[in-house]
């Protein structure tokens, strides 16, 4: 996979090389759903679940994007982002259930190679990646809801918070955007998915649990201006 997305970043970075090019910089906010997470087996059993519109994560970065001239083409792009990251779970076993989040905020920094097709002022532009995520702060570990026999026991949010242990954390990104050429700038609507290879672990009684591995599907907004 790492050796794929150099031979892709290589190919894009020769080829702008030899091309008239524009620079932009832009800005760029989505949600992001927990679409593909996994909870580990060191923290959690068999019996909780992701719950997947329970828990939706928001993001904002700003980007740097070489492009060829015409906002088409080859281009490469490096984002510097935050992300609040909340995956929403769900425990259910006889008659005893429950419902909570999962929360933890990181830096999430994309490098991604595109190529954008141009038909007058519309754009769309598959794109493919990887990202460095670097954890800040604690996990956040909340219980919203627990029933039993059917019957609500409490609605009182508890919240317990970890330390996290990961210090840095990488994955793969890739999507397509959908934009619209406006002067010298772009606006994009994109989706894109981003996974996770490492598993974010926490120090409890024990040092180096694994609570889950991250991936999302996120819908953004964003702008460029190209100089």
């Amino acid at each position: 996979m790492k050796k794929i997305l150099a031979l892709v970043m290589a190919f894009c970075a020769s080829g702008l090389l030899f091309a008239q090019v524009n620079f932009g910089i832009g800005a760029r906010g989505y949600i992001g759903i927990p679409a593909g997470t996994t909870l580990h087996d060191d923290m959690f059993n068999s019996s909780y679940d992701v719950a997947l519109f329970e828990g939706v994560g928001f993001g904002f970065a700003v980007s740097a994007q070489v492009m060829q001239e015409g906002m088409k083409g080859f281009g490469v792009g490096l984002e510097l982002g935050y992300a609040h990251n909340e995956i929403g779970w769900e425990y259910s076993r006889v008659k005893y259930n429950m419902k909570g989040k999962l929360s933890y905020s990181s830096f999430d920094i994309p490098l991604m190679a595109s190529y954008t097709f141009a038909k007058g002022n519309f754009r769309i532009t598959p794109h493919i990646g990887a990202y460095a995520s670097i954890p800040i702060g604690d996990l956040s570990f909340d219980v919203e809801r627990v029933e039993s026999d059917d019957k609500l026991i409490s609605e009182k949010t508890t919240t317990t918070t970890m330390d996290i242990t990961s210090k840095f954390l990488f994955g793969g990104i890739g999507g397509v955007g959908i934009g619209y050429k406006v002067g010298n700038g772009l606006v994009n609507l994109d989706a894109r998915f981003m996974a996770d290879f490492p598993a974010l672990k926490i120090d409890t009684a024990k040092s180096g649990i694994s609570v889950m591995t991250r991936r999302k599907l996120t819908f953004g907004l964003s702008y460029v201006h190209f100089f």
